[in-house]
């Protein structure tokens, strides 16, 4: 992972964007970065109406977007003084996802914070943060709470493809104090298709306990190799579950502070996979989860 300079963090002045916005000025404050902070200004639907209408004459008050400017630069010259941060604010006039899509593009973020939802106890996700998830440009943290304090405890499913072991090498350097723990969660639709591939040569106990021992040397040596290169213990576990159940599960029984899973493919591909880890993560988990292509 490239070493973190910037931070981007969305805003829309709300209690969920609140929260995404501390989280930031932490991991900014541990990294020395500098904090992005971008509010989009979607006028669509205001502009159909100056259409019609001069309402800026007519209520003879400043525009939406002067107003909303003026507030994101006060709340970024309020946070760079109570923090001692470097931090710039940008105003976007579009869709949400486009606007923070194309910042942290051309800022080459190396952190995308933001909000799973405005109001941080309402169920689903935001249709923003949906957009964002299928095509974010660097890892993206997606926050749940206040950052009363620093990760503690940061879960990273793995499959021991490449993805999920940079997605690892990533949350180590992210957030280099917690404790780590890579989890395998095997599942038990494959080992039944590993069973009918040997038919009845090997008793069915048998096979999955080879492949659980399989899983745990491999995973093991993934974890051996990240904690020498940084200087940290990693440790790992194996459990046996549907993917996405047994991460939101073993999340609450370790438990962890964050969940990291990696994002693979593009498309449908993408799509699919971000149905079963990612976002069952978001929506089942309880924790943050931070997201790595």
């Amino acid at each position: 992972m490239k070493p973190i300079r910037r931070v981007l963090v969305a805003t829309d002045f709300s209690a969920g964007s609140d929260a995404a916005v501390e989280r930031a000025v932490r991991i900014s404050r541990a990294h020395g970065a500098c904090i992005d902070l971008v509010h989009a200004f979607d006028i669509s639907a205001w502009q159909a109406l100056r259409a019609v209408f001069d309402l800026g004459r007519l209520s003879g008050r400043p525009s939406p977007e002067a107003g909303l400017r003026e507030r994101l630069e006060a709340r970024a010259a309020a946070l760079a003084a109570r923090e001692g941060l470097v931090v710039e604010s940008h105003f976007g006039v579009g869709a949400a996802a486009a606007v923070i899509e194309a910042r942290a593009r051309a800022m080459n973020a190396g952190l995308l914070v933001i909000a799973r939802r405005s109001e941080p106890a309402a169920p689903g996700v935001s249709s923003t943060l949906l957009r964002i998830l299928r095509s974010a440009p660097c890892p993206l943290l997606v926050t749940r709470a206040g950052a009363a304090a620093d990760y503690a405890r940061v879960l990273t499913a793995v499959d021991l493809r490449e993805v999920s072991r940079q997605a690892a090498a990533d949350a180590l350097e992210l957030f280099p104090t917690a404790a780590h723990r890579l989890l395998y969660v095997v599942d038990p639709q494959w080992e039944s298709e590993v069973q009918r591939g040997h038919g009845d040569d090997v008793p069915l106990g048998e096979l999955i306990a080879s492949l659980h021992a399989r899983a745990q040397l491999q995973l093991e040596a993934m974890a051996g190799e990240l904690a020498a290169a940084r200087g940290v213990t990693v440790d790992v576990a194996v459990v046996e579950a549907i993917p996405a159940l047994g991460i939101v599960q073993h999340a609450a029984t370790w438990p962890a502070d964050c969940v990291v899973v990696g994002r693979h493919g593009q498309g449908l591909v993408a799509d699919a996979l971000l149905g079963s880890t990612a976002l069952d993560a978001i929506h089942h988990s309880g924790r943050d989860v931070l997201v790595v292509s």
